[in-house]
């Protein structure tokens, strides 16, 4: 007789030793964003080859499928606890992608990517598409097959984007995106149009980088990063990474003419570290103590940064702290918080508003997926971006580095990623509202540099489930309704029909 439990420890174990590869790779990542010296991109590029190689071939290997598939028949029986059963089945869903990818081609893409990502930074620098071009085609070639043999029943990029959002498709994303794009085009001009402008100079502060750099980790711990267990660097692209349980890392870039671009950058990123620092630790490397999704996840980096980071109680608390260091002496505190929230259209995703943000992911969205559905070549891109960047948000792109090589997607192969964001930012206007709801006097205790009962409630509601449940579940849940763009929407026009009297 099969003892259940002594066979799934045998699958802990096993998912802790890929969990340990990854967790090497995540640090080599980290450390290509922020230490590495130019000259040292062909040898890392080999080295995170094998360290993808090596976890794929954990994943497939002969005792690992055993283990997985002799647990699925134990699924349903009671032999297993609920957290285990949802392990068991994240694993054997791993498994069914992961057989269908040959070694050779899981290698390659990593060297690809990890080759190119000094590429794109250089063409960047140059505002050169073109030096990226060949990097980028051999991605999606590489991406084109790896949907082609993972399957699916509808678009190809059902197959990259499942990684991402699980259960996502193409047409239910399109199906989400396309009329919230409809209803930001005319309120993204309506905004533009009225006669009550702000004045984004209002909330421009200039501060020395070391001072920006500890007002930004003071405001990081005072919304609850912890420091113990995480650190804060500086990359071209601000990002998060869990290397494991007790490190998780976040960066910024500094502009010394500008606070407010750091400042948010890094709430934006503590959120997603919040989560990732609440994760289950025992239960890591397994579904328990992953994220549901990216854009779960993305929803709690928006949450802080903009909901709580952007709203009045918040300038209320962090005015005062901008004073006591000598800076904002003379702001008006309505019009730094109206400068904080001003509105326009723009070039750089990272950079844009909450009205305008989701349109960069549209844009994003059709083109990457026309690109896997072999409907767009990527020498194309540029023209098709400018002109979408045009008939979207109304603006021209100068040159490249502006526009189609600003973010660092596709040069890690991180296509089906972008349309996390604008779930991301759906997901995180109904959680607020329910955070709301749950907790009387929220936004008060904000003005008072109070943000532990926020945590606490996305802790429990959130952060804890880790992946037992979709990102769909884990929002129905935790507000009582299955997500749809309603709240954000209502969010967005009564917010900004305040500010600007629509």
């Amino acid at each position: 007789m099969v003892d259940v439990q002594e066979l799934y420890a045998k699958l802990a174990g096993k998912l802790a030793e890929i969990s340990h590869l990854r967790a090497a790779s995540a640090a080599l990542e980290w450390d290509t964003e922020v230490m590495m010296p130019e000259a040292g991109s062909d040898h890392r590029s080999r080295i995170m080859a094998y360290l993808s190689g090596a976890a794929h071939d954990l994943s497939v290997s002969t005792e690992f499928a055993d283990i997985v598939c002799r647990l699925k028949w134990e699924l349903g029986r009671g032999l297993l606890s609920d957290v285990q059963e949802a392990n068991v089945r994240q694993a054997l869903k791993s498994y069914e992608r992961e057989r269908r990818l040959p070694g050779e081609l899981v290698r390659e893409t990593a060297e690809v990517c990890s080759a190119s990502h000094h590429v794109w930074m250089q063409a960047r620098k140059d505002s050169d598409f073109g030096k990226f071009l060949p990097n980028l085609e051999r991605i999606v070639a590489l991406k084109r097959e790896e949907a082609r043999l993972v399957g699916s029943a509808g678009s190809p990029y059902d197959a990259l984007l499942d990684s991402f959002e699980p259960g996502a498709t193409a047409a239910s994303v399109a199906a989400i995106l396309d009329p919230l794009r409809a209803f930001l085009e005319p309120f993204v001009r309506r905004i533009v149009a009225s006669p009550h402008q702000t004045d984004p100079a209002a909330a421009r502060v200039a501060a020395p980088r070391d001072l920006q750099a500890r007002l930004c980790r003071l405001a990081a711990e005072t919304i609850g990063f912890d420091f113990r267990a995480g650190r804060l660097d500086v990359s071209a692209h601000p990002f998060t990474s869990r290397l494991h349980p007790g490190d998780t890392r976040i960066t910024t870039r500094y502009d010394e003419s500008d606070l407010l671009e750091a400042l948010t950058g890094v709430i934006h990123e503590a959120g997603h570290g919040i989560y990732e620092q609440a994760l289950t630790a025992a239960e890591f490397g397994a579904a328990a103590g992953d994220a549901a999704s990216m854009g779960l996840h993305e929803s709690q980096s928006r949450l802080w940064e903009n909901l709580v980071g952007r709203g009045r109680p918040f300038w209320d608390f962090f005015l005062p702290v901008l004073r006591a260091n000598g800076l904002a002496a003379g702001a008006d505190p309505d019009a730094l918080y109206r400068g904080v929230n001003a509105v326009r259209p723009s070039l750089i995703r990272v950079e844009a508003d909450e009205a305008t943000y989701n349109l960069h992911i549209c844009l994003r969205f059709e083109i990457e997926r026309e690109l896997i559905e072999g409907r767009l070549q990527a020498a194309a891109l540029p023209g098709v971006w400018n002109a979408r960047m045009k008939q979207y948000l109304g603006i021209d792109v100068p040159d490249d580095a502006r526009g189609v090589l600003q973010d660092v997607h596709w040069s890690a192969g991180l296509f089906g990623y972008f349309p996390s964001y604008a779930l991301g930012n759906l997901y995180s206007a109904q959680l607020y509202e329910a955070a709301k709801r749950d907790l009387p006097g929220l936004e008060d205790g904000f003005r008072r540099g109070e943000f532990a009962p926020l945590r606490a409630w996305l802790n429990e509601r959130v952060h804890r489930r880790g992946a037992t449940l979709t990102a769909q579940e884990i929002v129905r849940q935790a507000t009582g309704a299955a997500p749809d763009a309603a709240c954000f929407i209502s969010y967005l026009e009564t917010k900004y029909g305040e500010i600007y009297r629509l």
